[in-house]
């Protein structure tokens, strides 16, 4: 392995910027679940404090990044872009979806572009790769050994991978082992051999690493918002296309920008509409519609948003926006959108989703719920349509649900289970 980073680089040029930034597949919550985002997010806290621990640096300070992170009104794909650039080592969470989506496989292109690009010419080292969960046989990802020799030695890693060692408590000092001996690699390569930082190529137009030919999936966005809330609407339209509305102060990006920054996090391809009445429900894509509750003040407004929500699926999720939650006439008006939404029988009886039509009265609010709102739209689809809102293949067809701690390898003092939780269904595509 040859290392050619240049030891010579002064504090000062890598100062602040990241040590690792960590990549994974976003994927959606199930029932009670947390999802396995969440178990990302304690994760990545762990290996940060971990990191810190084991770093040499004390003049400033060390951290790593995560997306999850990224402070609410910055742009995540500036934010994201900045940090694959800067960062000195690129980790990995390799599951069975991993692969199969786009955004992890862009992230990994533009993260080896850049290593390149900074005058290495073997990137694979700046790589520290994890075996989250475990994989089939026939799925292959780049220095998958890699991600298998970190924690050989621990019991139950190679098995069963890092992520069952969060929540199982009896695998508690293994995933604090794993943990500590990543820790250990990132500060190596971050202290002894620094790389400068340097641009990425544009995450939007790099193909995934992977080579996935299949388009992502579609998630739409409408919007009923009256003319004139919104910058993008013609003289006399009614139903504006909303791809300009500010509702909150201080707000840069325009409400559906926000809103698809959510969805593309997801791995979808976001679509911004006006309302529309579909003629087949069945035939709508998962998305959500962000309603002003003005929108139904006229006659027509009400009438348009009736007709939008009649037979509405399950997987499309109303969320009522509220631009001034202390006015009157706003919290009536707001107060008759949910009884059109009830009398429709278009609401799930979800946290996320009466939480949506309860409204929003805030940027961070709104920051706080879309991600469960775009989950809760794949959730749905996945439950209640006739197939898979993923349009990329799978080399397997894995479970929508956490495996049992009975499925997983024992820790030594139990005997292990012969069942392969690698396995699983989802509805037919």
């Amino acid at each position: 392995m040859t290392m050619t980073a240049d030891r010579g680089i002064p504090e000062a040029a890598t100062a602040y910027h990241p040590y690792f930034v960590v990549s994974y597949a976003h994927l959606p919550e199930i029932a009670d679940d947390p999802g396995d985002d969440e178990w990302v997010r304690e994760f990545f806290g762990d290996l940060e404090t971990a990191v810190r621990q084991h770093a040499s640096v004390r003049s400033r300070p060390i951290h790593g990044f995560f997306d999850q992170r990224i402070p609410v009104g910055l742009d995540w794909k500036t934010s994201l872009t900045e940090a694959l650039g800067t960062a000195q080592v690129f980790v990995p969470l390799y599951s069975v979806d991993y692969r199969d989506q786009s955004l992890p496989g862009r992230e990994w292109a533009c993260f080896h572009q850049r290593v390149k690009d900074a005058g290495l010419t073997d990137p694979e080292p700046r790589f520290v790769p994890v075996l989250w969960t475990p994989l089939p046989a026939h799925q292959h990802l780049p220095w998958l050994d890699k991600a298998v020799a970190l924690g050989r030695d621990v019991d139950g890693y190679a098995k069963n991978g890092l992520w069952p060692m969060l929540w199982i408590k009896s695998y508690h000092d293994s995933y604090r082992a794993v943990l500590n001996l990543l820790a250990r690699k990132i500060v190596t390569l971050a202290e002894q051999w620094p790389i400068r930082p340097s641009e990425v190529p544009d995450i939007d137009e790099t193909p995934s690493a992977f080579s996935i030919d299949s388009p992502l999936s579609v998630f739409i966005i409408e919007t009923a918002v009256t003319v004139g809330r919104a910058a993008e609407t013609g003289p006399g339209d009614t139903i504006a296309s909303g791809a300009g509305w500010r509702p909150f102060p201080g707000q840069d990006d325009s409400l559906t920008q926000l809103a698809s920054q959510f969805a593309e996090r997801a791995d979808f391809r976001a679509e911004i509409r006006a309302l529309t009445a579909a003629s087949d429900p069945r035939a709508r894509r998962p998305g959500i519609i962000l309603i002003d509750p003005l929108f139904i003040a006229g006659e027509d407004g009400r009438r348009a948003l009736e007709s939008a929500i009649s037979q509405l699926p399950e997987w499309v999720v109303p969320l009522v926006v509220l631009d001034r939650p202390d006015d009157a006439r706003t919290r009536d008006l707001a107060r008759q959108v949910r009884e059109i939404l009830s009398a429709a029988k278009a609401l799930s009886p979800t946290d996320a989703s009466r939480q949506a039509a309860q409204g929003v009265g805030s940027l961070n609010e709104f920051n706080a719920i879309m991600p469960k709102l775009v989950r809760e739209a794949e959730r749905q689809y996945l439950t209640y349509r006739s197939g898979r809102v993923r349009s990329q293949p799978r080399s397997i067809r894995p479970s929508l649900r956490r495996p049992r701690p009975d499925e997983l390898a024992a820790p030594p003092d139990k005997p292990a289970s012969p069942h392969d939780p690698s396995v699983g269904e989802t509805p037919d595509a």
